[in-house]
């Protein structure tokens, strides 16, 4: 029976998504339909390292998400951010599954202002498979990112994974996913952003994202968001406390239900 299950779970995380531990991180993200691309926080280490750049002070983001509330198909991601004069280093921990089966994605970045407008990054990430009863498997493999603020109001990332089609070292287990995320934030107001993506992995159908971020007071946010392939809709909320930040979100799947995200991000001075 406990194998009859564990067969269940890897057929229903390959069912949810090929590529849970990079996919969109952090619940900012989900609460607008899992755009990640195109912003700037502490998770950036996981979703445009080049964002990151633009920090300038030490965070920490905790991330966890539950899908539809199945706790052997739980996320969980620890992400750091260490900013310096000459160049910003992210370090991440991405894990997904539990004991008889998970998978992790451990990376390093670097991020760079080439100018007042322009940015760079770089991330090296590790891989890795574990299924009970089985041979253990890795990958090598990294990202390049840009982030690119065209003005006051808008700005763009773009992100390439795993550009040199890294395979993992186990035959059976193939190619790591390749994937490129392009996306845009327009800040319409004050209070208001709009935010949307295109998301696009080889031998998959492109996810479209959009979603819309309201301010209602300087300390909190309410969000609205969407994508397709499969069809979800988001919402969840942001509030500022001192130095952290505290976000809940919620994915609803056209058909498997409700995933709870949550979000902490500790700010240093």
């Amino acid at each position: 029976m406990k194998y009859l299950t564990l067969l269940i779970l890897i057929l229903i995380s390959k069912f949810i998504t090929a590529q849970q531990v990079i996919g969109p991180i952090g619940a900012n993200a989900w609460s607008v339909g899992g755009n990640s691309v195109a912003e700037k926080n502490v998770f950036s280490v996981n979703n445009n390292m080049a964002a990151t750049a633009d920090l300038n002070s030490f965070n920490i983001g905790i991330y966890n998400q539950t899908p539809f509330a199945i706790k052997q198909l739980n996320t969980i991601n620890a992400s750091v951010i260490i900013p310096s004069k000459l160049l910003n280093i992210g370090f991440s921990v991405n894990n997904f599954g539990y004991e008889k089966f998970n998978q992790q994605n451990l990376s390093i970045g670097i991020s760079k202002k080439l100018n007042n407008n322009f940015n760079l990054g770089i991330t090296l990430n590790y891989l890795t498979i574990n299924v009970y009863g089985q041979e253990n498997t890795g990958a090598l493999t990294g990202s390049v990112s840009t982030f690119y603020k065209i003005n006051k109001n808008i700005q763009l990332g773009v992100l390439l994974f795993n550009p040199i089609e890294s395979k993992y070292n186990i035959n059976g287990y193939g190619n790591v996913n390749t994937f490129g995320r392009i996306g845009a934030k327009y800040q319409l107001s004050k209070s208001v952003f709009l935010i949307g993506e295109i998301d696009k992995t080889i031998q998959y159908e492109a996810i479209l994202r959009g979603g819309i971020n309201y301010a209602i007071h300087p300390k909190f946010n309410l969000s609205l968001g969407f994508a397709n392939n499969p069809n979800i809709i988001t919402c969840g909320f942001n509030a500022k406390v001192k130095q952290i930040d505290i976000t809940f979100a919620t994915s609803i799947h056209e058909t498997l239900g409700l995933t709870p995200h949550i979000g902490l991000v500790f700010y240093g001075k």
